[in-house]
């Protein structure tokens, strides 16, 4: 899949090559974005749209994916559909060449009511 608009290509790359503001001083960046950048809500919803796409077409029976920009919850009924549900989104994520963040990645049993997450 691709972009096809010029104005986004040319908007993406200048976002790339702008650099980082760091107390006055102006750094210019190799590679990616700085973390929290506000171009990054944009190019992960451009790469994850794949994420979006294979969960609806393979994986809608494991649980409800929500997502926003880079961070995702999968509610599943039960705890069997969850933990199938990690592994899709594993396998997914490798596919993208991209890895879960380990500690913010978690299951969480919330049928007790003793844990419950907070999302974004």
């Amino acid at each position: 899949m691709r972009i096809n608009d010029k104005r986004i290509l040319k908007l993406i790359r200048k976002w790339l090559k702008a650099g980082v503001m760091e107390e006055g001083n102006l750094t210019r960046t190799e590679k990616g974005t700085p973390q929290g950048g506000v171009i990054s809500p944009l190019l992960s919803n451009i790469y994850l749209n794949v994420l979006d796409l294979l969960w609806e077409k393979h994986c809608t029976q494991y649980g409800e994916l929500t997502r926003y920009a880079d961070d995702l919850v999968v509610v599943c009924k039960t705890k069997k559909n969850a933990e199938k549900a990690m592994e899709m989104i594993n396998a997914i994520m490798k596919k993208l060449d991209l890895t879960l963040h380990p500690i913010k990645t978690k299951l969480v049993g919330m049928w007790t009511g003793e844990q419950g997450f907070d999302f974004l």
